[in-house]
């Protein structure tokens, strides 16, 4: 066929196209809806990672329960001496840094000086725990004052614990305290495991523990 010649001339059909722009717009909406979901629901899975990755020693810190509160009373009294009361305090605090029964530390600084702070012995003893002075100058270097009251109270309280964590038995770890370590090696040498001071403390220490208790 001549298509020149055609009568007809055949025009293009018009189609009638579908308007997908509604449709391209709401899609695009919920894509962004769908963006905005998931970032705030990455945020919040970091926030909550971030939690987690707070140390352990800081959460404990920050849940743990403060320090049990000093109890003063007005019943620490021997021959006639109140442990002063801020003493009592230190005390307790001290008992508990080094991990010493109280009512022993108590008994201790009863025997040592009843309860006197200004306490001096003819040996070169010095305060409430009667800490020789053959031990200051490494108390000195650690910080701790054994010619002040609190000080004195921490380097008795620190040097009966470590002999308490040396020895298995309390008498024992008395006589270290009183005699030092030679001289109370010594003595069990000679098969003596008791001293006057030793009998004295414990029954102290008994005492003490009753009222405490009380």
């Amino acid at each position: 066929m001549d298509y020149e010649s055609s009568p007809t001339t055949c025009r293009p059909r018009r189609v009638h196209r579908i308007d997908y722009r509604p449709v391209v717009l709401a899609l695009l909406a919920g894509a962004v809806v769908f963006v905005a979901g998931c970032c705030v629901g990455a945020s919040a899975v970091k926030t909550d990672k971030h939690a987690l990755d707070v140390p352990q020693e800081t959460m404990l810190a920050e849940t743990a329960e403060p320090l049990r509160a000093a109890t003063v009373r007005d019943d620490i009294v021997t021959d006639g001496n109140l442990l002063a009361y801020d003493l009592q305090e230190t005390m307790q605090a001290c008992c508990e840094k080094y991990g010493t029964p109280y009512a022993l530390a108590l008994a201790v600084a009863d025997v040592e000086s009843r309860f006197d702070p200004d306490a001096v012995s003819g040996t070169g003893d010095y305060g409430l725990m009667q800490i020789n002075e053959v031990n200051h100058e490494w108390l000195l270097e650690q910080g701790i004052d054994p010619m002040t009251p609190t000080g004195n109270i921490e380097a008795g309280v620190k040097i009966l614990a470590q002999y308490l964590g040396t020895y298995d038995l309390t008498e024992q770890a008395l006589m270290a305290y009183n005699c030092g370590q030679s001289g109370a090696q010594q003595m069990w040498e000679s098969g003596v495991y008791q001293t006057a001071f030793t009998k004295q403390v414990m029954n102290r220490y008994a005492f003490w523990s009753s009222v405490l208790e009380g």
